[in-house]
């Protein structure tokens, strides 16, 4: 599971307390770096849910932070902070696997309160669909015919990969053309239906299986617990707001 944990690092003390203090009071666990090597130390001894980073630090860059944390804690939610913004920087960091960018000083903490809540519960879905899609596979290989396609285990494969579209297009509507943006969120949207479909399709094979096969209490097990795990993450994006909803480029 993502941890309830923030890691935050800036150079600046008082920008350190506010945010801490505000994080703090909607139960977040938050530790404080001042220095890229800080933050590289803090990553390395424990797990964080999301980490807020400035673009400037005394030893480094705050990419340099984000590039660590991709490859130690895929599932932590990067977001990078600046009072300096510029388009090479942003897209930088988006590249490395930023959720979000946000521009010092934050008209509004509440704000900030909620991009980490949000980013944190987005990686925590991604963390539970990656989790049942290697479950799908291994029942695959192990089940003897447990998918009659191959393609149904692909197909979910996409959906993961289309949350991490969902989370790019928010981080960088601000700074993308109108005509690219929108035509990203035309195939994100046909995506997000087909990848439901494919869920579906999935749980069904799975109730399938089940009715229809004598299996080993162990494979079986591990059965059930695959189309639990489907059926929860069919019941999470039915709740997620369609990419259709999405607010407008401006």
């Amino acid at each position: 599971m993502v941890p309830n944990s923030v890691l935050l690092i800036d150079d600046e003390p008082i920008v350190l307390d506010v945010l801490r203090i505000a994080l703090e009071k909607k139960a977040f666990a938050v530790i404080t770096a001042n220095r890229v090597t800080d933050a590289v130390k803090a990553l390395d001894s424990q797990r964080f849910g999301a980490l807020l980073v400035d673009k400037n630090l005394p030893d480094g860059s705050g990419l340099d932070v984000i590039r660590a944390a991709r490859s130690r804690q895929p599932f932590c939610a990067c977001m990078m902070m600046t009072g300096y913004p510029n388009v090479t920087s942003i897209l930088e960091a988006l590249r490395l696997g930023a959720v979000d960018y946000l521009e010092k000083p934050f008209p509004q903490m509440s704000l900030v309160q909620e991009k980490i809540r949000a980013a944190i519960e987005s990686q925590r879905i991604l963390q539970e669909r990656e989790s049942l899609i290697f479950k799908l596979q291994e029942l695959q290989k192990a089940g003897n015919g447990v998918f009659e396609r191959d393609t149904e285990v692909a197909m979910l494969q996409q959906a993961l990969e289309l949350a991490q579209e969902e989370k790019q297009y928010l981080a960088s509507k601000h700074q993308v053309e109108v005509a690219e943006a929108h035509e990203r969120l035309t195939s994100i949207k046909n995506r997000h239906l087909h990848a439901i479909q494919a869920m579906r399709a999935a749980s069904a094979s799975l109730a399938n299986l089940l009715e229809g096969h004598k299996l080993p209490p162990e494979t079986e097990r591990d059965v059930r617990e695959a189309r639990r795990l489907l059926s929860s993450t069919i019941d999470e994006t039915n709740h997620t707001p369609a990419p259709g909803s999405l607010p407008p480029v401006v």
